[in-house]
């Protein structure tokens, strides 16, 4: 007799050879193992990647949960840390300067918030100065950095900007003139438009999409299902098998029937998840390279078995810290100036309670050093740190605050010398325990 193979929810096949002729009902045709992309022609040369498209890209982030939960991560610890609105001449905070910010712009949410998530994606972010009848600022808007074609000389200064996009009722492109744009450039190494970070995300981010879409088309398909191989079995007991699962395969607590000798095995190995788990892995991590948000981050536990979480803090807080400077700079320097806000300064504080708390000890050890009020209050204005009330009294009647490695010099803390501590250990008069360590 003939041995016949049979695939669960497909149709049987005879082993080693189809026999379309004579039993054209066990043959089926499969059109599911078409190529996942084709080999195209992008405007570059020749490969599997279409052309880059913003508009592709984001969605894509939008799609991928470790490329948009590591973006919403980067925005949302840029804005842990406070900021500060400060006097230019002075630098003193100026609570009511930043009150009128928030009020009139709701400048941290609407602005910084913004700056932060547009300059992320983009590496550009143009902030629009909405003049007024009396040429007073109305308002602040962050405009889409996709549609903004900045007008440059050839060194880079700006000269106007114009949308790409025209508008709707008079087919009109709209103008900016440069005293109305504040242009942030992270990541500058030109005259123009900043390099885009998005751009060598994308061709990671396809072939996740492709290795996704195979993965999906496995189990879409049923490519890990059970294969039947009847060795003595006729086609009426093919027959009733089949009628028997289709009528019961949902209820594994019905015995299964079965009349002849046969055989099981899975169609593929699922042990190829394993490579493509590691491979997804490894795509992940490109990712977050190029975003430069650390993999404990986004919930991504180290397996190396290692506690490295203070150095991946630290590298992390350090792309922070560059991040904000751009951002202080250009406020400052440029968009201030735009506004009528020219005698303030815009100061970010430290990053997290972590870096604060490093501040306040590094403070205690300039007082134990005994240095000025002044210096201690200007290392705070460095690290953006200010506050309205006094902080110091002067030297003369401020407490010396005691030296945190003060009783490093005790003598229960001193070490031994190599003879003294390679000699034996001794009772009574013979041992050596010091003096002061002898109880009173």
């Amino acid at each position: 007799m003939k041995t016949k193979t049979f695939i669960k929810d497909s149709a049987p096949v005879y082993k080693g050879r189809l026999a379309a002729k004579s039993s054209p009902k066990y043959i089926k045709k499969s059109h599911s193992k078409d190529t996942l992309r084709s080999f195209t022609w992008n405007k570059d040369t020749a490969t599997v990647y279409p052309n880059f498209s913003f508009q592709a890209v984001l969605n894509m982030v939008d799609n991928d949960p470790i490329a948009r939960g590591a973006i919403n991560h980067f925005v949302d610890k840029c804005m842990e840390g406070d900021h500060n609105i400060v006097d230019r001449k002075k630098l003193t905070y100026d609570k009511n300067s930043e009150l009128a910010l928030e009020e009139k712009f709701e400048f941290r949410q609407n602005i910084i918030r913004k700056i932060c998530l547009f300059g992320k994606l983009f590496n550009n972010v143009f902030v629009e100065a909405v003049r007024a009848t009396d040429n007073t600022t109305k308002s602040l808007n962050i405009l889409d950095s996709l549609n903004i074609d900045p007008i440059t000389e050839p060194n880079g200064d700006p000269i106007s900007y114009k949308s790409k996009i025209p508008n709707a009722k008079t087919g009109q492109y709209a103008r900016w003139d440069k005293k109305d744009i504040t242009w942030i450039k992270f990541g500058d190494r030109t005259n123009g438009y900043a390099p885009v970070d998005m751009k060598a995300l994308y061709e990671n981010l396809c072939i996740k999409d492709w290795v996704k879409r195979y993965v999906a088309w496995l189990w879409k398909t049923g490519q890990y299902r059970i294969l039947y191989n009847f060795k003595t079995a006729s086609d009426t007991d093919i027959e009733n098998t089949l009628s028997f699962m289709r009528r019961h395969d949902n209820d594994f607590k019905v015995p299964f029937p079965l009349k002849g000798d046969m055989e099981t095995k899975l169609l593929r190995d699922m042990k190829e998840q394993e490579s493509i788990e590691m491979f997804l892995k490894y795509l992940d991590g490109q990712t977050l390279v190029l975003l430069r948000v650390s993999p404990i981050d986004v919930g991504i536990p180290d397996a190396s078995g290692r506690s490295n979480s203070d150095a991946q803090s630290n590298s992390f807080s350090t792309s922070i810290t560059s991040f904000k400077k751009v951002i202080e700079d250009k406020i400052n320097f440029d968009l201030f100036p735009k506004i009528n806000k020219g005698n303030s300064l815009l100061r970010f504080a430290p990053n997290d309670r972590f870096s604060e708390k490093a501040v306040f000890e590094n403070l205690q050890i300039m007082q134990s050093l005994g240095m000025t009020p002044e210096a201690m209050q200007e290392y705070l204005a460095d690290r953006g740190m200010f506050y309205k009330a006094k902080l110091f009294e002067p030297k003369d009647v401020m407490p010396m605050a005691g030296n945190p490695r003060g009783k490093d010099m005790a003598p229960s803390r001193q070490g031994k010398g190599e003879g003294q501590a390679n000699a034996k250990i001794g009772t009574g008069a013979q041992g050596t325990t010091r003096p002061d360590q002898l109880k009173k």
